[in-house]
């Protein structure tokens, strides 16, 4: 162990003094990022404008060009909506009586539009998890039909009773709860609530919890009037469904089966929501480094990690956001004065999109209107929550598994002394859950290296330890404990930003 350990430290230096990446740069500016003056980054408010100010300061001082037009700035127009609880109301009504819920403790509901007033009254069906896939394969409705009802879904997929595998495929999209709420608004619903476990969503509710707590964010007109969104703790909704003379579990249980059908519940949804709405700018970052090749020259291979945390809460806990995602935005500036002084064939696009943690909609927006044409765009890299815990035999890939790309990340992987970890289930969804996939539903080769958020990587030294820690991160994260430590062992980390390194020049390089 202790001659493998040596071995792989001597491959790091040997490409530590081949890569201009700097850790010391990259430290600095994690710090910075993850620091209170910054308040959390949030969006809307004031530490998510210091960061954008920040950051295309850093992109300036490194000399690449504005990406659009004349600033380093696209603008994303989005509705703010902040549900006013003390001013709102919700019951559930059987024929016996009703079931009281506690906001926060219960569920967490909202508008699915940005309206100030939403009158709910409308009974439930239980849809099991809420699918139809276009191919056929699946479907929980059965031609039932759902307009104007309240639909109570499970989050997550189960194939077969078993956790679909890793296969980041568009197709796939069907466990995560931004298809559940897609769902429901083409099938002209009254709103969805989803059924939370920690198993299925793949963290706590306090996450869910506290992601609801305070302004929730859409970009403007993709709302829907006249519907509720929401949690339900499971706890909950087997109390919810005992209310209506349902048992929730095996109801549940049934919902694995391809012959399952909805169920309607003897369950009315009843009050008023209340909302603040606000109309607001935010902005994705983006600096060009023009390519080197006149015949390349006008594609391009694009760098990006989310600038946006959850910002300064109603209390005034701060979210610092040190994992999530300072340490991606913080490697992408590294990776971008590596390269300011080593242009690439191609052109390459630094980007910090905004609203990642509000449904990736600073990504979804770039894509709609893209600053480089997303035919001539090479590949998207993007940097998400990377290891702060230390070294690796080896580098995680979720997005893209077409077999150019995968060739290109598996000499990038030997290039920089890695192996590819092996696929593995995913019953989280972390492959739907950063600012890849967005390019990937539009058809752009585009991976997430080094996601780390289940700490499953293969560490060296005390691997048991390592990975204890790692997986403490899931204790922190989207909580204000997601805090900056100088402590923090940055060898795995720089790992994965020389790995992305040999990847985009890769990339930005081959005909």
């Amino acid at each position: 162990m202790r001659t493998i350990l040596c071995l792989a430290l001597a491959c790091s230096s040997l490409l530590a003094q081949r890569s201009p990446v700097e850790e010391g740069a990259l430290r600095a500016h994690l710090a910075f990022l993850a620091d209170d003056v910054l308040e959390g980054r949030g969006t809307g408010q004031r530490g998510g404008e210091l960061a954008v100010r920040y950051l295309e300061t850093q992109l300036q001082v490194m000399g690449l060009q504005p990406a659009n037009g004349t600033s380093y700035r696209q603008t994303v127009r989005l509705a703010g909506v902040r549900l006013d609880a003390a001013a709102s109301s919700l019951s559930f009504e059987t024929p016996k009586g009703g079931t009281a819920a506690v906001l926060g403790a219960d569920l967490v509901v909202g508008a699915a539009g940005a309206e100030p007033s939403l009158a709910v009254d409308a009974s439930l069906v239980f849809v099991g998890h809420g699918i139809a896939a276009p191919d056929g394969r699946r479907d929980d409705y059965k031609g039932t039909d759902v307009r104007g009802k309240i639909l109570v879904m499970l989050v997550g997929d189960r194939k077969g009773g078993q956790p679909r595998p890793l296969c980041c495929q568009p197709e796939n999209y069907e466990g995560r709860w931004t298809y559940k709420f897609e769902e429901a608004r083409r099938r002209g619903a009254a709103g969805a609530l989803l059924v939370h476990t920690d198993a299925s969503a793949g963290y706590g509710w306090t996450v869910v919890r506290n992601g609801w707590a305070g302004e929730r964010f859409q970009q403007q007109g993709s709302g829907q009037s006249g519907a509720l969104q929401g949690w339900i703790t499971e706890a909950f909704a087997t109390r919810l469904f005992a209310a209506a003379g349902q048992d929730f579990r095996a109801l549940a249980a049934s919902a694995d089966a391809q012959g399952f059908r909805p169920v309607p519940l003897t369950l009315r949804a009843e009050g008023t929501l209340r909302s603040v709405v606000r109309s607001l700018d935010q902005w994705n970052v983006a600096g060009l480094l023009p390519g080197t090749d006149p015949a390349l020259r006008d594609e391009c291979v694009i760098y990006s990690a989310h600038w946006d945390h959850f910002g300064k809460a109603p209390d005034g806990a701060i979210y610092s956001g040190a994992v999530d995602n300072a340490t991606g935005c913080a490697a992408v500036l590294a990776l971008a004065k590596a390269l300011a002084t080593q242009p690439l064939p191609r052109s390459v696009l630094f980007l910090f999109p905004c609203g990642e943690e509000q449904g990736l909609l600073g990504s979804s927006a770039y894509v709609a209107s893209p600053l480089r044409p997303l035919a001539k765009t090479r590949l998207v890299i993007n940097l998400e929550s990377l290891n702060v815990v230390g070294p690796t035999r080896d580098i995680g890939l979720l997005g893209s598994d077409d077999p150019a790309t995968r060739a290109l990340c598996a000499r990038a992987a030997a290039a920089s002394g890695l192996v590819i970890t092996p696929p593995k289930a995913d019953p989280a969804g972390l492959c739907f859950r950063s600012d890849h996939f967005p390019f990937m539903k539009a058809g752009v080769p585009a991976l997430s290296p080094g996601f780390s958020l289940d700490g499953g990587w293969d560490y060296l030294g005390d691997k048991a330890a390592a990975q204890a820690k790692a997986s403490d991160f899931l204790n922190h994260y989207h909580r204000p404990s997601d805090r900056y430590d100088p402590a923090w062992n940055l060898a795995g980390l720089m790992q994965q930003v020389r790995f992305a390194l040999e990847l985009g020049r890769l990339a930005g390089t081959e005909r």
